[in-house]
Order: C-alpha cells, then structure tokens, then sequence
C-alpha cells in the first residue's frame, strides 16, 4: 500500500471481531513503531501489549467510565488487543545529563518547553497505527478516563513510566461503520491549517 493510502485509510475503528492479529505480527507493527523519534535518541517509549482474552478484559472492566452505559453491541466488540503507549521522563533527564547534550540545560525536566517525552510516544503511538494500516490491521487511539491507578498496580507498571495512550488493534466487523466526532464534524479546509513563510 502506498504511504498516501495508508494515511488515508487510518480512522478510529471500533468494532472489531474477536480474532487476534499473530504475535509475531504485534512484535513487528511494535518494533516499527519504536523507530519514530526521540529527542536525543533517548529512545524513552515502551509499550506493554495485552492480548491475553481475560486481560484485555479486565483492562475494559478496570477502566470503563462507573455511571456510563455501554451498550453490548460496542462492548462485545471492543479491541481483542490493547497497546499501552508509556513515556519514560527519567531517560530524557539521563540523556540531556550527558556530556555532549549538557550545555542544553535540559537535565532538569522543569526547563523543558513541553515534554517530548510524552510527544515522542505520541508519534510511536502514531507510527504503530499507521503500521497497523500497511499490515491489514484496524486501530483505535483513546486515552483513559478512569482506572489508571488499579491497571498499573495490576499491570505492575512502574511508577516512573508515563500512560500517554492507548492503542487498540484488530479486524473491523464485517458491519462495521465509522461513528463519532469524524462522522459529524466536517475537516477543516487545508487553507486554514497551511500557513508560509508567517501566519
């Protein structure tokens, strides 16, 4: 598939069969996605991937919203597989600690303008889904609400690592169709985002 088709047909699937991509297949789309960038080659991004049945299921039962109703329709076909997109800032901190990136004065992480800790996970958790495209696999990016607490302690995920997102991988339903904000909102036009040579 050509990049331009990859990034056209990337959307927010989300129903999904129960069939799971092949292992081998999540290490590959993972080891892709590890080779966006870092600042500094800090390479502070790591991904826990969970597609074990019953704890994919508790992820969705540890982080379901308490008071929202999901119909059963969308919770039977929820992602069979979850990809957690963390951010490492002590790597950051340890990395601009070094002598040929000392003088940046970034060794502390108060002084960073943002974090591009969090804004290289970002674009891995980016490169995962368009990875994802290119290999037949249909994704979903969605972020946390409830439950981050009890899933890291269940997850033993360590205290220093940072959730940025959350990555569901799958096959569409063959009934699938697209819902949400993209289906209601029209894209903005190029000419409003496209700036030249100043605003």
């Amino acid at each position: 598939m050509e990049f331009r088709d990859v990034v056209k047909r990337r959307r927010s699937v989300r129903t999904y069969r129960k069939d799971l991509p092949p292992r081998e297949l999540l290490l590959d789309l993972v080891d892709i996605a590890r080779r966006a960038p870092t600042a500094g080659f800090a390479q502070g991004v790591d991904f826990l991937v969970l597609d074990d049945p019953d704890t994919v299921s508790a992820f969705y039962v540890i982080t379901d919203p308490p008071g929202v109703e999901i119909p059963e329709a969308l919770r039977s076909t929820r992602p069979p597989v979850i990809v957690l997109v963390m951010s490492d800032p002590l790597r950051y901190r340890d990395r601009y600690s070094e002598d040929d990136k000392k003088a940046f004065g970034l060794d502390d992480l108060s002084r960073w303008s943002v974090p591009f800790w969090d804004i290289d996970a970002a674009m891995a958790a980016m490169q995962l889904q368009l990875a994802a495209v290119d290999a037949g696999i249909d994704t979903w990016f969605f972020g946390m609400s409830h439950g981050e607490s009890e899933l890291r302690g269940r997850l033993r995920v360590p205290d220093d690592r940072s959730i940025v997102g959350v990555v569901g991988l799958g096959y569409r339903t063959d009934d699938e169709r697209p819902f949400g904000s993209g289906t209601k909102r029209p894209r903005r036009p190029l000419a409003e985002q496209f700036h030249l040579n100043g605003w």
